[in-house]
Formats: structure tokens, C-alpha cells, sequence
């Protein structure tokens, strides 16, 4: 492990055993609905937030004035489109078409949520893979049923993520998209069809690099 990597797996264990009281990843079992400190909506606060953290921002991906975050549609299919959902840029400051993101861009969709043990098995896999791939296929993610930001950043920081992150506080992709547990993982074509699912996490890198190849790249 590198320099880098071995200090990015410290501070993901530093806030892993912050959390490590709370157990699960299921809606059943877990409840992202602690009290927590909450990330300022203005633009500044968490665009600053956010690249503190390392994590891009989300500007080229905003739908317009006017639009806001809304419920998707259909449901998450492979071989199938991507269903539209409109989530707001991790922090809560810019909402974000989903379809727009991974337009013309092989992408990587992970969800995943702090209080999800199986996320944190899995993140610093997602950041070694990620870091191989970028100018190839894109990741993209989404903070699932969590009630802070601040925790999600975090969270993201110490996972050494430096790919955009959304948020979906309110799990509108539950019904939509068919999340029932954490995490989640969509490879999504260029042109938005869903190309593979898993649910649950990714038990190495080896095992992400060979479905995006497999799954992703040929697509």
C-alpha cells in the first residue's frame, strides 16, 4: 500500500470507529436519521466544503434554475435506461440531473451511506479503482438516506474519493430505483442503459476492475 493509500485507510478508520455503533446497512436495520451537524445550503459553504475534501464539484452537471430534486421514475433495470432522478450535489447546494452525469460517459454509480458497514468495507476499494480509471470510465456518488452532509464529506474524505458525489436524503431512489439495502452499484452505459447491477459491496478491486471490462468497457 502506498503512502498515500495507507494514510487515506487510517482516517477511513478513524471514522469508521466513530461509527462503528451503529450496525447494518439495510432501511430495516439502520436508521440514517441521527442527530447530526448539518451542512449550510449556501452556495459557498458547501462548494468549500466540498473541496476541502477533495471531491469535484457538480456545476457542469446543473439542470437550470428552477428545477428541483424529485422522485425517479421507472426502475433500475440491466438492459435498460437509466431511470431520471434529480439529486442535489453532495452538501445540498446545486441539484443535479442524474441522466445528464452520466451522458456520453461509461459511469460507475456507488450508493452508499456512512452508517453502512459493507460501504466502508468497500470504500477504499471504489478510490483505488476510481483513481486507475479516471479519463475512462467515470464514478459518480450518491450518500443514501442520510441526514447530514457533513457526515457524508467526511466520510468521502477519508475514503480518499475525488470523484462527484450527490446526496438523496430522502431515499427518493428507493422505490424508483429498487434500493432496499447498501450499498448499491449501477455500471451505466454512455448512452444511460444500465449494463450491471450488484447489490451489495465489492469483496476486492480485482473483482470492479473485471466488471467494468467485462460489463462497462464493451458495452
Amino acid at each position: 500500500m502506498t503512502g498515500g493509500r495507507r494514510s487515506a485507510a487510517l482516517a477511513l478508520a478513524g471514522v469508521l470507529s466513530m461509527l462503528s455503533a451503529l450496525a447494518g446497512c439495510s432501511q430495516q436495520t439502520a436508521s440514517p436519521n441521527a442527530a447530526a451537524p448539518s451542512v449550510s445550503s449556501s452556495d459557498s459553504s458547501a462548494s468549500a466544503a466540498r473541496s476541502a475534501a477533495g471531491i469535484p464539484d457538480c456545476s457542469r452537471w446543473s439542470p437550470g434554475a428552477g428545477a428541483t430534486a424529485g422522485a425517479a421514475a421507472g426502475r433500475t433495470v440491466v438492459g435498460e435506461k437509466l431511470p431520471e432522478i434529480v439529486l442535489d450535489c453532495l452538501g445540498g447546494d446545486r441539484p443535479v440531473s442524474v441522466r445528464a452525469a452520466v451522458s456520453g460517459n461509461p459511469r460507475v454509480i456507488n450508493l452508499w451511506a456512512s452508517w453502512c458497514r459493507p460501504c466502508r468495507a468497500e470504500a477504499l476499494i471504489l478510490g483505488q479503482v476510481s483513481d486507475e480509471m479516471s479519463g475512462t470510465v467515470g464514478f459518480l456518488g450518491i450518500d443514501y438516506g442520510e441526514r447530514s452532509g457533513a457526515d457524508g464529506i467526511s466520510f468521502a474524505r477519508a475514503a480518499g474519493w475525488r470523484y462527484p458525489q450527490l446526496e438523496d436524503p430522502d431515499a427518493r431512489t428507493r422505490a424508483g430505483w429498487g434500493v432496499t439495502g447498501l450499498p448499491v452499484t449501477l455500471l451505466v452505459a454512455g448512452d444511460g442503459t444500465v449494463v450491471k447491477r450488484l447489490d451489495g459491496a465489492w469483496a476486492s478491486a480485482d473483482q470492479l476492475r473485471a466488471a467494468i471490462r467485462t460489463d462497462l468497457e464493451r458495452s
